[in-house]
């Protein structure tokens, strides 16, 4: 909210900043807006409009409020995609054709003008950054009841063939059975990847609390040679991703010089007569476009270029999230997404007791990471039905 004695200055109302982190706090654990919505409504907390007029607080929109604790989904979506929670102020999100005409229409991302660290944040940026990942990767409905609550590795799970997402489903008969197949596999979904790719959501846990413990008890035994070994793999990686990077800048700035000769000598032929005005607008449009596109591409590999610096704070902020595991005897939605980027897949090899699932876990910032062995550790093994039992790998297939 403005602060009373400068207008220019906003400030933080403590009672407001509580819903908003609990509403961030809520989405990293996995619940969805309608869940969260709900929540907020059943414990009897004001919706915004309702809020600011029992604080005095002028607001456009509507006034009436037949349930003021009635919250709405999208109500839960704004407040997820502000990123003036961050301590950023935001200018030119709308815009006007022209004086004449007062509606406001959306401007495009690209014109924005943002000022980051302008005031006190909420919401550390990390979990900002976080939740907009969730929600671009999120789009389902919140399960029934009768099947349990949502699992914590929505989201995370991806075919290692086809690299579509992996669906949560509960058994029809066992509810206490819960699985993923893939989404895009021939017999369920009449899609194009051959195998269901079927993994029991328990399975799941198991190996990923094993790899976990596996690379906190390196990180005790050793924790020079664990911060060298995330080092060399961030900094193999960092060094690709800057070569690729940097690569494609020079490409879009050659391209975009290219564009902009082509442009004025359309400009100049068709000014003596070489080029109709007709085929002048075709081709001056399409050269725009193309030139708006090489811009907003220039803008986003120069930002990606100079935030390399940052990967030594994300490696500590890797070590810290396995210490908190090291002290945790359970696995938590907001740990997992602060720990794993994604979780592949693939289909089940073999028969009877000798069937064999490759799980890999690529971590945040580091991709996949091959732990040396402390302890001995078997594989996990476990039975899905009689005469049936798989044992689950975790390292990637080879070439």
């Amino acid at each position: 909210m403005k602060s009373a004695e400068n207008k220019k200055k906003w400030v933080i109302d403590p009672e407001a900043a509580d819903v908003v982190k609990s509403v961030f706090k809520m989405c990293l654990e996995g619940k969805g807006n309608e869940t969260i919505a709900r929540i907020l409504q059943e414990k009897q907390i004001l919706v915004p409009m309702a809020y600011w007029q029992s604080k005095g607080l002028p607001r456009g929109g509507k006034k009436t409020q037949p349930n003021p604790y009635k919250w709405c989904k999208t109500t839960i979506q704004k407040i997820l995609s502000q990123q003036e929670y961050c301590g950023d102020v935001i200018n030119f999100k709308t815009c006007s054709k022209s004086f004449k005409n007062k509606t406001r229409l959306t401007n495009d991302p690209e014109n924005w003008a943002i000022f980051k660290d302008v005031h006190e944040p909420i919401i550390a940026r990390s979990d900002f950054e976080k939740v907009q990942t969730l929600i671009a990767k999120t789009k389902r409905r919140a399960p029934k009841p009768k099947n349990g609550e949502k699992s914590i590795f929505c989201d995370l799970l991806f075919c290692g063939d086809c690299h579509g997402k992996l669906r949560h489903h509960t058994n029809t008969i066992n509810k206490d059975i819960h699985y993923f197949v893939c989404a895009n596999n021939k017999v369920d979904y009449r899609g194009e990847c051959p195998g269901r790719h079927y993994v029991r959501a328990e399975a799941i846990e198991q190996v990923v609390m094993l790899e976990l413990r596996r690379m906190a008890e390196f990180l005790a035994a050793d924790e020079e040679a664990f911060a060298e070994l995330l080092a060399q793999k961030t900094d193999k990686e960092l060094l690709k991703e800057k070569k690729h990077d940097e690569a494609e800048l020079q490409k879009a700035i050659a391209r975009n010089d290219t564009v902009s000769r082509l442009y004025e000598k359309l400009y100049e032929d068709n000014a003596v007569g070489k080029v109709s005005d007709e085929w002048f607008m075709q081709l001056s449009h399409k050269y725009e476009t193309e030139r708006l596109e090489l811009k907003a591409k220039i803008k986003t590999l120069r930002q990606k270029l100079s935030e390399c610096g940052q990967r030594e704070q994300e490696r500590e902020n890797f070590t810290s999230a396995i210490r908190r595991f090291m002290r945790m005897d359970r696995l938590t939605a907001p740990l997992l997404r602060e720990l794993i980027d994604h979780i592949d897949v693939f289909e089940t090899e073999g028969k009877g007791k000798n069937r064999t699932q490759r799980i890999v876990i690529y971590y945040r910032f580091v991709g996949y990471v091959e732990i040396p062995e402390v302890s001995h550790r078997s594989n996990i093994v476990v039975d899905t039905r009689k005469g049936v039992a798989v044992e689950y790998l975790t390292e990637p297939k080879t070439a």
